[in-house]
């Protein structure tokens, strides 16, 4: 991750200034969040923050996901999962033995989407990418 690190207290700046309410399991939700390193899922944040309830708990995902402050990706076998990162468009890599997940922001989907506009005149809100693969320590691990 590149630029400032993300903070609790960033996040609730941004939420604030969106005119979204800070309850206490929102801050809870985040902190939870905020406290992964790798790839988590929902139903992990619902048990790590019971006080929060399950409906806050993906509220507040999918509202962190809307201001960019998590993105959604698939692990392997299309499990879906949240991922931190600073605000910003960016793809993954998806280590398929580990789950170690690497941001990057190059883009080689762009001229797809251009030509796939051009040629059928859709209207193209975004398109997400992950690459999976085996991290170094896994893909020198013997079988």
């Amino acid at each position: 991750m590149s630029g400032t690190q993300l903070s609790t207290e960033s996040i609730v700046q941004t939420l604030s200034s969106h005119g979204h309410r800070i309850t206490t399991p929102r801050r809870a939700v985040i902190d939870a969040v905020l406290g992964h390193e790798r790839p988590f899922t929902a139903e992990q944040i619902v048990a790590e923050v019971p006080a929060a309830g399950r409906a806050t708990v993906y509220r507040t995902l999918e509202l962190l996901a809307s201001l960019d402050f998590c993105n959604r990706i698939l692990q392997p076998g299309g499990h879906p999962a949240y991922v931190t990162g600073e605000p910003g468009h960016r793809h993954h890599l998806v280590c398929s033995g580990c789950g170690t997940t690497v941001s990057f922001t190059a883009c080689p989907v762009d001229q797809i989407v251009d030509d796939l506009r051009a040629e059928t005149h859709f209207r193209i809100d975004g398109h997400h990418l992950e690459v999976f693969g085996a991290c170094p320590d896994c893909a020198s691990t013997p079988n």
